[in-house]
């Protein structure tokens, strides 16, 4: 079959694209910047020997360790650096996005003196190891730190949004495109529990389990996409199995009557609907009724941005059903969940990976634009469009625009570059 030799040619394939590879690199460097983000910017030392006891506290989770005779908070921040050690070394950005330097507060640039208070009112010049080399905000945060650990934030919303798009718009796009509004036929009893799946799983989830949802709502985090994964795991493996249930007793019955379901139709106007209304005036009205968190702005990008995907999937579906390999694994009596998966997604999935990095793209500078009118992730969280809010209330504070700005604006040539060349990769 076709489908399943499409990626057998990939690394030679690749080895001629060395733009493509270069971007990839790029957005793995990006990725593991994120990862090492922890390592990278905070204020407890990565090595620190105190009493003749080593400690680690950039890598470890605990709160609190005795060292000697004293008792040390892992989270006391600043003052690590005044612990008279005998041997400390700190990560290359020695301040946590979230430490208050007052000292350089407010706004430091990056060219102004720096200070290091001594105790009694004394101070001293900055020392190298510990200056901001970036600048201060309003408040004395490192905005170097920031823009670090605001890599994760980028990278992560715009990953885990167009995973949840992807699971939607692939899913609905190719059984629409598949199925159009005559291939998917329903007896009368599996329209039912259709029906009757749909209220249960709606019952179970809103009305049941519905003071556990608004709690994970207003508490955020990934534990509300945890939550929404099993419920949706829930209802689809309820809902499936009552319309399973319910065709078994169609055959024992013999009941011969079939109607057509329009899936085509309801997935066509859903894209409509959806498409007319503004992404990002839409998301602004939804979250005005749950506290911004991280994991509700991915899962409302999420739960937007699966109809250009849906779209594109129900076309390529629409125009491979009808090829050779399809009608040939159709003849041999395959079920349509192998044709659906195992044939035809790898043929249209090149062309999906380039429309998600698109959206990657899309969902990074949603979250900035977000970020920048205040009404994205907590304004406490360490991201570029945090920076960006402070730096239009202060624009004299140049530094608080141009580095989360550029960052921003690299990050989506990136994502711009990647797709482009992606669908060269394709087309070669």
């Amino acid at each position: 079959m076709k489908g399943s030799h499409t990626y057998r040619n990939i690394r030679p394939a690749l080895a001629k694209h060395k733009s493509l590879k270069r971007c990839l690199r790029a957005l793995v460097f990006l990725v593991i910047i994120a990862l090492l983000a922890p390592v990278l910017a905070n204020d407890k030392p990565l090595v620190c020997r105190y009493q003749n006891t080593w400690l680690f506290p950039a890598l470890s989770w605990k709160r609190t360790v005795v060292a000697g005779d004293t008792s040390l908070n892992y989270n006391m921040g600043k003052d690590w650096k005044y612990l008279d050690a005998d041997i400390i070394l700190f990560p290359p950005c020695a301040w946590s996005p979230t430490t208050l330097d007052a000292d350089n507060a407010p706004r430091k640039s990056p060219f102004d003196k720096q200070w290091f208070s001594l105790g009694h009112g004394n101070t001293a010049p900055l020392p190298l190891a510990y200056r901001h080399w970036l600048g201060t905000t309003q408040n004395g945060q490192d905005v170097l730190s920031i823009l670090i650990h605001g890599t994760a934030i980028a990278i992560g919303i715009g990953f885990a949004s167009m995973l949840i798009a992807a699971l939607i718009g692939v899913s609905l796009g190719a059984f629409a495109g598949y199925f159009s509004n005559n291939g998917l036929r329903l007896g009368p009893l599996q329209i039912l529990a259709l029906l009757a799946g749909i209220f249960f799983t709606y019952f179970y989830c809103c009305v049941i389990r519905g003071y556990k949802l608004a709690e994970a709502f207003n508490d955020g985090g990934i534990w509300l996409i945890l939550r929404l994964l099993f419920l949706c795991y829930v209802a689809l493996k309820t809902i499936g199995g009552m319309v399973w249930i319910a065709g078994y007793m169609e055959r024992k019955l013999r009941i011969p009557y079939r109607f057509r379901f329009p899936l085509d139709t309801l997935v066509s106007k859903s894209i409509e609907l959806l498409n007319s209304v503004p992404s990002l005036l839409l998301i602004i009205a939804l979250s005005a009724f749950a506290r911004p968190s991280y994991s509700l702005l991915i899962i409302i990008m999420g739960l937007l941005s699966w109809t250009i995907i849906a779209r594109i999937t129900r076309a390529e579906y629409l125009k491979a059903k009808n090829l050779e390999y399809v009608i040939a694994a159709k003849a041999l009596g395959m079920k349509n969940r192998r044709i659906l998966f195992r044939h035809i997604l790898p043929n249209v999935m090149p062309l999906i990976l380039t429309q998600l990095v698109f959206g990657m793209g899309s969902a990074v500078l949603a979250e900035a634009s977000l970020s920048f009118l205040g009404i994205g992730i907590p304004l406490e969280s360490a991201s570029w469009g945090s920076l960006l809010n402070e730096g239009r209330d202060h624009f004299s504070s140049w530094w608080l625009v141009v580095f989360p700005g550029a960052c921003l604006c690299l990050l989506m040539l990136l994502y711009n570059k990647t797709a482009t060349e992606l669908s060269g990769f394709r087309n070669s």
